[in-house]
């Protein structure tokens, strides 16, 4: 008996879980908006000096090399019309935008010397994130889900309206840092919630289907990026939005696993009436009553427990050389994903219309992938994914872009290879909290989620290394690390019905095997583990 055995009973799944899933699932709709809105926030865009008193600017414009082919130079002038003296432009810039888009760049004149601050505003946002995954996921343990999902709720309406009104960059940076710290709060307060609100069975279908929402996003973002244009008013609804979840903030419960490993009996009772009344199902008296006997006897025994790091997972070969692999895997991935995502506005083609089509992808990914785990298992997926999305990317780097059909051809790979390393998201947070025994799951998980955020942060210099060099970079670099990780994940052992390991000792026995798929099941049959069926 566990905790489990309390949200198996109250419906599988019932009408409370669903309504939650919903009024959760909308969190990540914005929660998209403002993870991924540099795309149109911080567009790149064309631009040259600004000329006065001339009516014929290409005498004065030089030009400059870019993709073996000659471009117009939009950071410097001719100093006059007989010279080949070069100075930076005197008069400010002139952008090519519709009538009413307006950008950061646009704004603040992040070109030239200064096109470094619109990728550093995007890599702050992500150290934002990145820190607040972990202030936020501490604080979720000690005080809860709901504390925290209250406080991170409130927080992006007010920076929000900041955000609106200020015409300072540093302050725009400083102001997005906050904004994406408190936003990584309340995507773990919501995903944690979510996960342990639905029984067992339809977990892995609860973690894979936020990315619905979370696509859904993407599409709603491209619709609204294009009728309102101007950053202020995108930057404003993509926090504000929030005001219409507020008038039902107050039914949020705590989780139930939470307060009852943290022995709030009464209050997880509570709790567990209130849904089965709203389920019309029985309260489960007698799984609730041997379920507190059960945590009670736990916290009895808590002094004889140990508490895992990082470092035990490296003193096992076995977790050691998993955890490696996962976190190449876990890096190229979202160095991909989010490269491929913020550097859309500089394809070919319509932005918009590019950005949508990638986020209907996503929906097809999303849901295709939730079959495939179940069909093929983790590993072959995995590997698939990685080499379907190296093989597009490094093939869009290499085309030389040299007219219309072919960077249109390079669009659409790019959006292909994004597709992918979606379904690689939702199979490496299903793959590696199955790697890892029951005691150090959240740690591997954890370690995972950490080295994603690093390829946040690093995705934005990665494409501006691309202004600097050649536009083929990013993609052969993104290109490159998933060929290594589609390679290494068939390293790594098959997890589909194979009854996991709980504990450490469990997965020292697993150093003796050598082998990929070999390894857990070997084990599974010398042990004689039951296997799933």
């Amino acid at each position: 008996m566990t905790t489990d055995a309390v949200t198996n009973s109250l419906g599988k799944p019932g009408k409370f879980q669903v309504l939650f899933y919903l009024y959760l699932a909308a969190n990540w709709i914005y929660i998209s908006w403002n993870h991924l809105g540099m795309t149109f926030i911080g567009a790149k865009t064309k631009h040259h000096c600004t000329v006065a008193n001339s009516t014929d600017v290409s005498l004065l414009v030089p030009l400059k090399s870019k993709n073996g082919k000659s471009v117009w130079d939009g950071c410097h002038l001719f100093n006059g019309y007989n010279t080949s003296e070069k100075i930076p432009c005197p008069n400010g810039w002139t952008y090519d935008l519709p009538e009413g888009e307006a950008t950061i760049i646009s704004e603040w004149d992040l070109v030239c010397d200064n096109a470094y601050k619109a990728n550093l505003a995007t890599t702050m946002y992500f150290v934002g994130v990145m820190l607040g995954s972990l202030v936020f996921g501490t604080l979720s343990d000690k005080f809860g889900r709901r504390p925290v999902f209250l406080f991170t709720m409130f927080c992006p309406f007010v920076l929000g309206l900041f955000l609106f009104f200020i015409k300072n960059y540093v302050a725009f940076v400083v102001l997005r840092f906050f904004l994406g710290f408190v936003l990584q709060g309340l995507q773990i307060a919501t995903f944690t919630s979510l996960v342990e609100i639905f029984a067992t069975q339809y977990r892995t279908f609860t973690g894979l289907g936020v990315g619905i929402p979370w696509a859904t996003g993407i599409m709603t973002m491209a619709l609204f990026a294009y009728l309102i244009k101007d950053w202020h008013y995108i930057q404003l609804m993509s926090t504000t939005v929030c005001l219409f979840q507020i008038g039902l903030v107050w039914c949020f419960p705590e989780s139930i696993r939470w307060l009852l490993i943290n022995n709030r009996f009464d209050q997880a009772e509570k709790v567990i009436r209130n849904i089965s009344t709203f389920n019309k199902i029985p309260f489960p008296q007698d799984i609730f009553d041997r379920t507190v006997n059960e945590v009670a006897k736990t916290e009895a025994d808590k002094l004889d427990i140990k508490s895992y790091t990082i470092v035990d997972i490296f003193r096992s070969s076995v977790l050691r050389k998993r955890s490696l692999i996962m976190m190449v895997i876990w890096f190229s991935t979202s160095l991909g994903y989010y490269g491929l995502t913020l550097n859309i506005s500089n394809l070919a083609g319509n932005k918009y219309l590019n950005y949508f089509i990638s986020g209907a992808l996503e929906i097809v990914i999303i849901t295709s992938t939730m079959f495939v785990l179940n069909r093929f298992g983790r590993r072959r997926p995995l590997f698939a994914y990685c080499l379907v999305a190296a093989t597009v990317l490094i093939i869009a780097g290499m085309l030389p872009k040299s007219n219309k059909s072919v960077q249109t051809l390079v669009t659409v790979f790019a959006i292909i290879g994004r597709m992918f390393l979606t379904g690689n998201f939702g199979t490496i947070f299903v793959y590696t909290s199955e790697l890892y025994p029951t005691m150090m799951r959240n740690v591997g998980v954890g370690a995972g989620i950490f080295w994603a955020r690093i390829a946040g942060i690093a995705a934005p210099q990665i494409l501006l290394l691309g202004n600097y060099t050649a536009d083929a970079v990013p993609f052969i670099m993104f290109g490159g690390l998933l060929l290594l990780s589609g390679l290494l994940a068939l390293l790594l052992p098959e997890t589909l019905n194979v009854k996991l390991s709980e504990t450490l000792e469990e997965v020292r026995k697993f150093e003796i095997l050598e082998g990929g798929q070999g390894e857990m099941s070997l084990f599974a049959e010398k042990e004689n583990i039951e296997l799933v069926s």
